[in-house]
């Protein structure tokens, strides 16, 4: 369970629910919105049978969910799941299969097609999509955890598991923080042990500042 974010529905639930993502609808290539996909124009169903299988609603990858799931994953600590999602989706990843794409691969596309169609991995749409935004939001606020809130930053990863660590530098509240996560367990989660400019912090929140100077934060996974 997230230490900052409760989770509204009981762990096992919650746990059931994204393995079943994974099984049923996760490809290499990103989410699905739903499986199988309709074969055939229903007019009972409605719209979503005008499209083949595999594209659009009908079983199509829709990124703009695809981050809302890695935001799940990295609150119920999968951080190596959390991370899968993230790489397979993103467009810097996309160089080396193009010609399968056909998108620019610095922008996020609104949908790629999905399994059950024969161009498996063929990006459409491209820059009409939320989803950089929300993907933002999941690589440094969930999986690399820092998170702002009221009271200060909180530094709460969930990364993978061979990670060593990571260091980030952070503007908040006209301070600039320059933040060293450590990992030396090689766990995706954990308590943190913090420190900042030296001095030990009592839980996971760095404090506001507000003094406009540099503060070096560090931070151990145990």
């Amino acid at each position: 369970m997230g230490r900052y974010l409760r989770v509204s529905r009981p762990p096992a639930r919650a746990a059931s629910a994204l393995e079943s993502v994974f099984e049923r609808l996760n490809t290499p290539k990103g989410i699905k919105l739903s499986a199988p996909g309709f074969n055939g124009f229903d007019p009972a169903k409605g719209g979503i049978t005008t499209y083949p299988p595999g594209a659009k609603e009908n079983g199509g990858i829709f990124l703009h969910t695809n981050p809302w799931v890695m935001i799940a994953e990295a609150i119920m600590g999968n951080g190596n799941r959390a991370h899968e999602y993230y790489r397979q989706i993103n467009p810097a990843a996309k160089n080396d299969c193009i010609d399968e794409f056909q998108c620019e691969p610095y922008v996020y596309p609104q949908n790629i097609l999905g399994n059950e169609h024969p161009q498996f991995g063929l990006a459409r749409n491209s820059w009409l999509s939320g989803t950089s935004s929300w993907t933002y939001q999941a690589a440094t606020q969930f999986i690399l955890g820092i998170r702002p809130s009221y009271k200060g930053l909180c530094i709460d990863p969930c990364i993978p598991r061979d990670w060593d660590g990571f260091t980030v530098t952070r503007l908040f509240r006209n301070t600039m923080y320059r933040i060293t996560v450590k990992n030396p367990y090689h766990k995706s989660k954990g308590d943190i042990a913090l420190k900042v400019d030296g001095l030990e912090i009592v839980g996971a929140v760095v404090p506001v500042f507000a003094d406009a100077k540099e503060h070096q934060v560090e931070a151990v996974i145990l």
